[in-house]
């Protein structure tokens, strides 16, 4: 067993940094003194905000950021917060989609190398995490109310009966933990309520959609309330096979619902317990070919050995091997939506099995139960614990060649389940001046990946076994120093530890590359050769980190509150899960580090009509782990901590209600992300200090209007009109130039009415209205000679109609 530990040092200012804060001086002035100057007249004729909506103007959004219950306008932190109306009104089908109207957010919905459609990468500010396997964890947290999801597979989350979804930006180690270093997303479900409630909703569309979802309220007595949820989706794929075997990819079959019971044995106590599942049933992501090299070596071999038209396949000057589909070459780089992927193998141990036949397919699995209790042990005192077990298991298919071809492809088997258990104890003292709270985490997690990875007949088990646990304590407290000033200052303490077992690392079948000098001692390639050192062999990590926040807000006036912070976080190490040659020793890599600077406005102005939330920031981005493809270590994707970066920016959020029936809500985000430091092993990838940064795109704008027009005993019209751009998205650490992706443009629109009575209600709307083609995500392979990539869906129209009782 090899160990390997990490320590968490403070960093002293650099003139990096020092440049920073010059550059952002003289904004942040500027912003001061607008804020400012209007304050002293305006004290007096608004009230501080309440927990309840005001009778007119914008509503107050409650959010649990500092694991209490607050107005968003109260809280110091850079947050955005959409209601489930909201989601409604935008049409969000699922978590991923809220990445299109948040300021330097992306949710990359189809992770690159994944072929699961339940696996998302999101990045904030850019950072975050752009693979899914095992043995890496996210860069930002996705929390189920106040539970974290550990793993990229899985965290794709349903719109499903939701109040709010929460996206705090900047770490936000000390109240969340680990792996927050980019922020965290925290999706909040409605409570049951207290009388018989319900909605119903239906929805066809493009593609042969059909949609039902629904919830119910149901009261079982005094003191216990229950709530049912369901949700089910299908709808056909939208890329298309171009040859027979060919499945359309892009898909949704999903099955999901949730059952909740709220239990209040007295007034003190409150009981919340929870039942989630899901089942999918769809083909695989929809992946294309952008661009395919047929001097790579396995498209070489396949070429001459096995396309059965070797003096056609072979002959660079024979322009009739672009019309044989024996062949492989640019004829089936046909994107962005046509495939022709036949999954279909030449080997019969890849084909036959792992755990079934090789076949088109992203099946997932997801159940999850947790238990909420909150104690009101005194007049100022709250004990809250949070238990919860997940459980994933999933199954599904790479054609990575998308040809009727077998270059590369990939069948995963994934288990993997997770108990975690968080308490805190909550308060106030002096009077209210002083808000505290104390608390403790721990999580243990299990998780096996067979990967089986056929290039052209050559089959390679390259999975992973995982056993992880973290231990946490942490404290928070906000005092009033002054009216209107308060300081916060917090810390936690965290122990990771993680084992990675090699048992899913050997050669299966050494096919062409038998006897190849590839092993670490010079011998040749053989069937059952270990890829990590002897079978059996496992690795230990334990990551110790302290991650502390600091910030000093003032509310100048009921309208306006601004703010100072400091905070960091970290992302635990891990194991690279992919290597090829084979490696003497499991290879591993360290934590990442994240320090944020910030200064942020909070503001309600003209009576609550108009509501202005902006963040200036400052990042240094430590021990990047950076997904390459190193020729020095091999042929596959290898994460290793390789590089420093700095990422500087600002966000400011519009929210506005000028007359009555008309609101607009706008966002603006900025980043200047750059690497400063690149160490060999980066620079051996083709990563430099001008390298620009993946999924950071330099500006993310949006805007949305909608206009309630009254039609008297009819009811009412809604028109809405949704827009989002996203600047030059890089997105692969080597910037290369094929998986560029300029600045686009998205729009949607639609029109709701409902009755007078709002009872019941029908939207009609159309999404990328201008058929805007855009790549999500994508992935180079040199020595397959593939460049493939995930584009965004087409346009497509949809009518819903709800009744709410």
């Amino acid at each position: 067993m090899t160990k390997q530990g990490s320590k968490q040092v403070r960093r002293q200012p650099t003139g990096h940094g020092l440049r920073s804060c010059i550059e952002f001086g003289p904004l942040v002035g500027a912003v001061l003194a607008a804020l400012v100057i209007p304050a002293g007249p305006a004290m007096a004729q608004v009230q501080t905000e309440a927990s309840e909506s005001p009778a007119s103007g914008i509503e107050v959004i409650t959010v649990t950021a500092r694991r209490r219950a607050e107005s968003m306008q109260d809280t110091p932190i850079a947050i955005s917060a959409v209601t489930g109306e909201g989601l409604q009104a935008r049409g969000i089908e699922n978590v991923t989609q809220i990445g299109d109207f948040t300021p330097n957010v992306k949710f990359n919905s189809s992770v690159p190398v994944s072929a699961s459609n339940a696996t998302a990468a999101i990045f904030i500010r850019g950072i975050g995490q752009n693979d899914y396997q095992l043995s890496a964890d996210p860069g930002v947290g996705l929390y189920l109310d106040g539970v974290f999801i550990s793993r990229g597979v899985g965290n794709v989350l349903d719109v499903l009966n939701i109040a709010r979804i929460e996206v705090l930006r900047g770490p936000q180690g000390t109240l969340f933990g680990r792996n927050t270093i980019g922020g965290a997303v925290s999706v909040v479900t409605k409570k049951p309520g207290r009388e018989l409630a319900g909605l119903v909703e239906g929805t066809t569309g493009q593609f042969g959609r059909v949609q039902i979802k629904g919830n119910i309220d149901l009261p079982l007595g005094e003191g216990i309330y229950s709530s049912l949820a369901g949700f089910y989706h299908k709808r056909d794929g939208y890329v298309k096979g171009i040859v027979p075997g060919a499945p359309d990819l892009g898909d949704t079959d999903n099955l999901a619902g949730r059952f909740a019971l709220r239990l209040e044995p007295s007034s003190d106590l409150t009981i919340d317990l929870a039942v989630d599942g899901s089942r999918t049933r769809e083909n695989s992501a929809p992946n294309v070919a952008i661009a395919i090299d047929e001097n790579a070596p396995a498209a070489q071999y396949w070429n001459a050995a096995y396309s059965g038209a070797a003096a056609t396949c072979t002959s660079t000057t024979n322009p009739a091997r672009f019309t044989n589909p024996a062949c492989f070459n640019s004829q089936w780089a046909v994107g962005p939506y046509r495939h022709g992927g036949t999954f279909s193998a030449i080997s019969p141990i890849f084909a036959n099995g792992n755990p079934k036949p090789y076949q088109s397919g992203s099946d997932v699995n997801i159940w999850g139960v947790s238990g909420t209790l909150e104690w009101k042990l005194a007049d100022n005192v709250t004990f809250k614990s949070i238990t919860a077990y997940r459980k994933v298991t999933g199954f599904w298919t790479r054609d990575s060649d998308h040809s009727p071809a077998s270059i590369i492809q990939t069948n995963s088997d994934w288990k993997q389940d997770q108990f975690s258990q968080e308490v805190q104890l909550l308060g106030d003292l002096a009077d209210g001046k002083l808000n505290w709270v104390l608390g403790g985490y721990y999580a243990d997690e299990a998780g096996n990946h067979q990967d089986l990875v056929n290039i052209v007949d050559a089959v390679f088990l390259s999975g992973a076994v995982l056993e992880g646990k973290s231990l946490a304590f942490f404290g928070q407290a906000t005092y009033e120093l002054a009216p209107g000033l308060n300081l916060t200052g917090g810390i936690r303490w965290t122990e990771d530890e993680k084992t990675f077992g090699n048992a899913n690392q050997f050669v299966v079948e050494a096919g062409f590359l038998t006897g190849a000098p590839f092993n670490p001692d010079g011998s040749g390639l053989q069937d059952g050769d270990p890829l990590m050192g002897p079978l059996g062999q496992t690795s230990t990590i334990k990551d110790k980190a302290w991650t502390p926040m600091a910030s000093l807000s003032y509310r100048f006036s009921p309208e306006v509150l601004t703010y100072l912070s400091y905070s960091k976080g970290f992302k635990g190490g891990g194991f690279t899960q992919r290597v090829f040659p084979p490696f003497a020793f499991i290879p591993s890599f360290q934590p990442e580090t994240s320090e944020t600077y910030e200064f942020g406005f909070k503001t309600d102005l003209l009576d609550r009509a108009v509501r202005l939330n902006g963040a200036v920031f400052m990042n240094n981005y430590k021990n990047l782990q950076i997904t390459v493809n190193d020729p020095t270590l091999g042929f596959a994707p290898i994460i290793q901590n390789a590089a420093e970066a700095r990422i500087q920016g600002f966000e400011l959020e519009l929210l506005a209600v000028p007359v009555a029936g008309l609101r607009i809500d706008a966002g603006l985000g900025y980043l200047d992300a750059k690497y400063r430091k690149v160490d060999i092993r980066a620079l051996n990838a083709g990563v430099t200090t001008n390298t620009k940064l993946q999924n950071a795109p330099e500006w993310t704008m949006s805007a949305g209007v909608s206009y309630a027009i009254e039609a008297g005993d009819i009811g009412s019209f809604q028109p809405r009109v949704d827009w989002s751009y996203r600047s030059r998205v890089y997105n692969d650490a080597v910037n290369t130039p094929l998986l560029v992706q300029e600045g686009y443009h998205l729009i949607n629109a639609s029109v709701a009415f409902n009755d007078p009575t709002e009872t019941w209600g029908m939207t009609l709307g159309v999404k990328n209205l201008t058929k805007e083609v855009y790549l999500g995500s994508g992935y180079a392979d040199s020595f397959g000679g593939i460049t493939e990539g995930v584009y965004g869906r087409p346009r497509e129209w949809y009518l819903s109609a709800r009744y709410k009782f």
